[in-house]
C-alpha cells in the first residue's frame, strides 16, 4: 500500500511538473504576444509622432525595457522551477537514505540467519 501511495505521489508530482512547465511556456508566449501588440500599437501611431527623434529614442528604450522585463520574469520563473526541483530532490534523498538503511538492516539480518543455518547444517551433518 505504501508503494502504491508513493507511486501515485510520484505520478502526481510528474503531472504537476509537466503542467507547471506548460504553464511557463504559455506565460512566455503570452508575454511575447503582448510585446508584439505593444510594437504594433507603437508602429500604428500617427506619423507626426514618429518625426520626433526623442520619441523614437524613448520608444526604443521602452521596448528594450519591456524585453528585459520579459527576460527577467522568465529567469525568475526558471529559478522557482529549479528551486522546487531541488527541494523535491532533498525530500526524496531523506526517503532514500531511510530505505537504504532499512535494506542494510535486512541484509545484516539475512546474513546472520544464513550463518546460523550453516552452523545448524554442520551440526546436522555431524549427528
Amino acid at each position: 500500500e505504501e508503494k502504491a501511495i508513493s507511486r501515485e505521489g510520484s505520478k502526481m508530482r510528474r503531472i504537476y511538473d509537466e503542467l507547471k512547465l506548460q504553464s511557463t511556456r504559455y506565460q512566455r508566449e503570452l508575454e511575447k504576444l503582448r510585446d508584439d501588440i505593444r510594437d504594433l500599437d507603437l508602429n500604428s501611431q500617427k506619423p507626426h509622432m514618429e518625426d520626433n527623434e526623442f520619441t523614437r529614442t524613448i520608444r526604443g528604450l521602452e521596448n528594450k525595457l519591456d524585453k528585459a522585463m520579459i527576460k527577467y520574469n522568465e529567469a525568475q520563473s526558471i529559478r522557482k522551477t529549479y528551486e522546487s526541483i531541488v527541494k523535491r530532490l532533498r525530500e526524496e534523498r531523506v526517503g532514500f537514505d531511510n530505505q537504504l538503511a532499512a535494506i542494510e538492516r535486512t541484509l545484516a539480518a539475512k546474513q546472520k540467519d544464513y550463518e546460523e543455518l550453516l552452523l545448524l547444517s554442520g551440526d546436522a551433518n555431524h549427528a
